[in-house]
């Protein structure tokens, strides 16, 4: 498999210069295999949350070089990030930041706003996957009358509505039991079946011991501490 993100030296470096300066990111040389599932491995404060926000261009790096699909984005204007973001990445957050007193259908087309597509194929977008998501019931209900388990799956649809290449995952277990736990990754494996590129940051064996982890990234303290499978430095 090839890289679809490539980053050089990357290092992230928060408060510069004052007595509070936090460098959460250092050095990081990685590559992210294309159609593969890859987990950024660590215990709280290692740096994993900030490297994923990095790729994803949910933040800028300090120092480094960051390619994703053979594009540089670390200097991007925000203009040209936000389309980036837009098109390439779904993003799965560690709260699940949903609206409360949004409906489920709300929720999950809330990124496709504002949007080229019209109204008809985005309603057919959203119903596929809802309907895909088991939750085509819900469409009408307020985030706030969910399950965690059914909350985690809006959260997913909303990841999946602008139809990314890429799904980046912080956390995603944090707040879910066991059962719930593997239900996401039985959702993931789906994802990934299906020619999605995922990366999940986490420090939860049920996800980095499975088999089908494709690449698993260690980190400590901002830094690369281990790198296990195939496509990366």
């Amino acid at each position: 498999m090839d890289a679809v993100i490539t980053t050089a030296e990357v290092s992230k470096v928060f408060n510069m210069g004052l007595a509070d300066e936090v460098r959460a990111v250092t050095g990081v040389s990685i590559e992210i295999a294309r159609g593969g599932i890859t987990v950024l491995k660590g215990p709280s404060g290692s740096g994993k949350t900030t490297l994923l926000g990095l790729i994803g261009c949910m933040s800028r790096p300090t120092e480094g070089k960051i390619v994703v699909e053979g594009k540089d984005v670390a200097k991007l204007p925000e203009r040209f990030l936000t389309a980036v973001r837009r098109k390439t990445f779904g993003f799965i957050f560690q709260q699940f930041n949903l609206i409360r007193g949004l409906t489920v259908g709300e929720n999950v087309m809330l990124p496709l706003y504002p949007t080229e597509i019209q109204t008809g194929p985005m309603t057919q977008r959203l119903e596929g996957i809802l309907a895909k998501l088991e939750l085509t019931d819900k469409r009408g209900v307020k985030i706030q009358h969910l399950s965690g388990g059914q909350q985690q799956r809006v959260a997913i649809a909303r990841a999946l509505i602008n139809e990314p290449a890429i799904i980046l995952a912080d956390e995603p277990t944090a707040h879910l039991d066991t059962k719930l736990s593997e239900d996401f990754l039985h959702i993931i494996m789906a994802l990934n079946k299906d020619g999605k590129t995922i990366v999940i940051a986490t420090h939860d064996p049920l996800i980095y011991d499975k088999p089908y982890i494709d690449n698993i990234i260690e980190m400590r303290d901002g830094a690369v501490t281990a790198v296990k499978g195939g496509c990366a430095q």
